[in-house]
């Protein structure tokens, strides 16, 4: 795994919440989200598939990531999304967000889906002054 995604891995677990951004009917939309884990160099999280941001992705995948943890580092991550039903992915989030299971139960359940950002362009920058680092992973 190289320094980038292991950096943009760390911002969004210490970051408590991250927002992700769909475009739909041409109007921007901003959801929040928590990301789940890191598997085989792609970030994972999941949703319910008849949210309208689900539904946004499937017309158009191209998504933007924003986190920023308590010291102000922030990550912008822009992509494409791969709505990829994966069942092992699913019980992993499962078995690991009580929460999540506390609403979907099992990954039988048609309604949980899991989505993952393969390759993207990243910006990590902070209100310190520090020069920003941007590249793709």
């Amino acid at each position: 795994m190289n320094d980038a995604l292991q950096s943009i891995i760390a911002i969004l677990s210490e970051a408590p919440m991250c927002f992700l951004g769909t475009v739909s009917d041409g109007k921007p939309h901003v959801w929040p989200f928590q990301f789940q884990f890191e598997k085989e160099g792609k970030l994972w999280f999941c949703t319910a598939k008849g949210k309208d941001v689900y539904k946004h992705m499937e017309c158009n995948p191209c998504i933007e990531i924003c986190a920023v943890k308590p010291d102000t580092t922030t990550l912008r991550l822009s992509g494409r999304v791969l709505l990829e039903d994966n069942r092992e992915v699913k019980e992993r989030i499962l078995a690991e967000q009580p929460l999540i299971r506390n609403i979907y139960g099992t990954a039988d359940n048609l309604g949980f889906t899991s989505f993952c950002l393969e390759h993207g362009r990243y910006v990590i920058f902070d209100l310190c002054g520090n020069p920003p680092r941007e590249g793709t992973i």
